[in-house]
């Protein structure tokens, strides 16, 4: 996708962070951009609009249904139709799951989880027009190195590193799902982002620059790479150099758990008068 011109984009929680930067790419590459966010998205939309880009901005809450099928309606009608879904809007809180407030977990699980289920849900039949038109239909979810296994060189956010793993889950069973109807669906997987937070905490504090700044990323980097990602057809995108060795142990510590499985012997194919129905698909027999 080294180009998007006459692609229409929908970007959550485009207001700022990685979702900020993927609306602003995604406008250099030539797509009309809509962002949703319960933030105020204008100063980003004022931005795409000053480099002689398409944008608009539509209040959305994630964790509503209704609010994120209005957004993908709003998008149809205003531009004829979608073809690329950014489900990005997502938030974190840090420290070990049994230190975090369940309010908070809950938030953060409705968001990072039930979210993306909305977007991919409320988007499927428009994507799914485009690419009965020959048009291009991809849905990008937004998740992280967290996504990959558990970061050594990030303190504890579990709850977080939870709902990413879900989105690992997320992205592999829409990707099966939505395969027949012509979408493709990708998982985005930044590690620290030089986003406008992470930019704050590390101008604030000496101890926070020297543990995320040897692990950063510019987030315009980051969104360079997601469409890259999405034109090669990648599942997973992963961004930064230094999720490499902790996802690839945490690779091998599930194979070799997996691989103590014994091998399932082959087996003659059923002949029963029920021409071998799966029972949990059409009740036991």
């Amino acid at each position: 996708m080294k180009t998007l011109d006459n692609t229409v984009i929908v970007v959550t929680g485009g207001a700022a962070g990685i979702g900020r930067a993927l609306a602003l790419e995604a406008a250099a590459r030539g797509a009309a951009v809509i962002i949703g966010d319960v933030q105020d998205a204008q100063p980003t939309v004022d931005a795409i609009a000053a480099a002689g880009g398409r944008a608009e901005w539509r209040p959305c809450d994630m964790t509503q249904y209704p609010d994120v099928a209005a957004l993908a309606e709003h998008a149809v009608e205003r531009f004829g139709g979608i073809n690329v879904l950014c489900n990005n809007a997502g938030r974190g809180v840090p420290g070990p799951l049994h230190a975090t407030d369940p309010s908070l977990a809950r938030q953060v699980l409705d968001l990072n989880v039930l979210g993306l289920f909305h977007g991919i849900h409320a988007f499927t039949p428009h994507l799914q027009a485009a690419a009965a038109a020959g048009r291009p239909a991809f849905i990008l979810n937004t998740g992280s190195e967290h996504s990959l296994g558990v970061p050594p060189h990030v303190g504890p956010m579990s709850i977080y590193t939870a709902s990413k793993f879900a989105a690992l889950g997320l992205t592999e069973t829409a990707a099966r799902d939505l395969a027949p109807l012509g979408i493709k669906v990708s998982l985005l997987t930044p590690g620290w982002v030089r986003t406008e937070r992470v930019t704050a905490l590390i101008g604030a504090s000496a101890e926070a620059a020297a543990r995320i700044e040897p692990y950063a990323q510019d987030s315009a980097e980051v969104a360079a790479k997601a469409f890259d990602g999405l034109a090669a057809g990648h599942l997973i995108i992963a961004t930064n150099p230094a999720s490499r060795e902790f996802a690839m142990a945490h690779a091998r510590q599930l194979m070799a758990e997996v691989q103590r499985l014994p091998q399932q012997a082959e087996q003659e194919p059923a002949t029963t008068t029920s021409g071998g129905r799966c029972p949990f698909m059409h009740g036991n027999p």
